[in-house]
């Protein structure tokens, strides 16, 4: 009798991850080893200040750190025990995640996973990561417009042009509509109601087991989802709090590139040549453009997208030094943050198993 043969199929997403490994690989060959690489910059006389870097990737990391004091003044609103190492777990497992999936979906269920272990309700701790997703994606929108408004001489070179326009202002009304819709899904009863009318429709068609006590566990989920998003925004002292170190942490994220800037002796080399010398302001003001615009690419840490964004907005202030400065960044705010962040996955440790018994109890 002949033994059949072993069929293996591959997911959608191995496949996805595949092509985005082999993108990220051939990226970084391109940025390292091609003309102008980082090996050039190594093999010239000028070098990298390697203190300025380290300089940078603290104050990088630092934003990690004000994410955590962000996170826990909105549990203590509800859990006041909550510890900032608590916090700043459910931070670094955001980062980890949100880094490896594609468009940063990943950060957000394995945060409220890890709060959920800390015995924090789903309703809660969904309102929490979302207003905090709110005021993020708010104090980045509002000084983008800030920024264009203070330095739009900076920019007029990037608006030249039909698709290089329309990259940036299709980018920027993709974070306002983001927002805009979670502002009405958070505060809406109406709209969260037939939302909630919709998923009991579809799980009682499904002939779910047990529905009608899911429908219930669900719906006070909801509730509580909109009575926190109603109490989370009520103190206006927290809010103005909130709001302070979100900017600051905002500044940090968008402060790297200057500090890379720094490290490959631009200044001094744009001063000899008698070129404009660029100052940290304009650096953030670019760096905020730079962001919303490569979050356009749906692909973990907007791989390409990032890299030309970068290239678009700070050549003409890099020069030669470009495609190393590119590597100098994507380490710190990327690759590095993966490396420093991916402990704290262990904290996410039996969530498949979890999901699998959510799964089981549905069947």
């Amino acid at each position: 009798m002949e033994e059949k043969k072993k069929i293996f199929k591959i997911s959608g997403m191995a496949v996805f991850n595949i092509i985005v490994g082999v993108l990220t690989a051939v990226l970084l060959y391109y940025f390292i080893f091609s003309e102008g690489g980082v090996i050039d910059l190594f093999r010239s006389r000028e070098g990298i200040n390697l203190w300025l870097l380290g300089l940078g990737m603290v104050v990088f990391d630092l934003n990690i750190v004000v994410d955590a004091l962000v996170t826990r003044i909105y549990l203590q609103s509800q859990y006041p025990k909550v510890r900032f190492i608590d916090a700043l777990k459910v931070s670094c497992v955001g980062v980890f995640f949100s880094a490896i999936t594609p468009s940063s979906t990943g950060g957000q269920p394995m945060q409220l996973y890890v709060l959920s272990k800390m015995k924090i309700s789903v309703g809660f701790g969904s309102a929490c990561m979302t207003q905090k997703f709110i005021v993020y994606q708010f104090v980045t929108m509002a000084f983008s417009v800030f920024a264009i408004l203070a330095r739009f001489q900076l920019f007029s070179n990037a608006f030249q042009g039909f698709w290089a326009s329309a990259f940036i202002v299709l980018g920027f009304l993709v974070q306002m509509g983001l927002t805009v819709l979670l502002l009405i899904v958070c505060y809406s009863e109406r709209l969260t109601g037939k939302l909630l009318g919709l998923i009991t429709k579809i799980l009682r068609k499904l002939r779910v087991k047990n529905s009608d006590v899911k429908i219930a566990k669900l719906t006070r989920e909801f509730h509580l989802f909109l009575d926190a998003n109603r109490m989370l925004t009520k103190e206006k002292k927290r809010m103005v709090k909130i709001y302070a170190l979100v900017l600051v942490q905002v500044l940090l994220i968008l402060s790297v590139p200057y500090f890379i800037y720094l490290a490959f002796g631009m200044p001094q080399f744009a001063a000899s040549m008698l070129l404009p010398v660029g100052n940290w302001f304009d650096f953030v003001c670019i760096q905020s453009f730079v962001l919303f615009t490569s979050n356009l690419i749906p692909l973990p840490g907007a791989s390409g997208g990032a890299e030309a964004a970068f290239a678009l907005y700070y050549g003409g202030f890099f020069m030669s030094k470009t495609k190393p400065a590119i590597v100098a960044w994507r380490f710190i705010t990327y690759y590095g943050s993966i490396l420093l962040t991916a402990p704290f996955s262990y904290y996410t440790k039996g969530h498949k198993k979890a999901k699998q018994e959510q799964n089981q109890e549905a069947a």
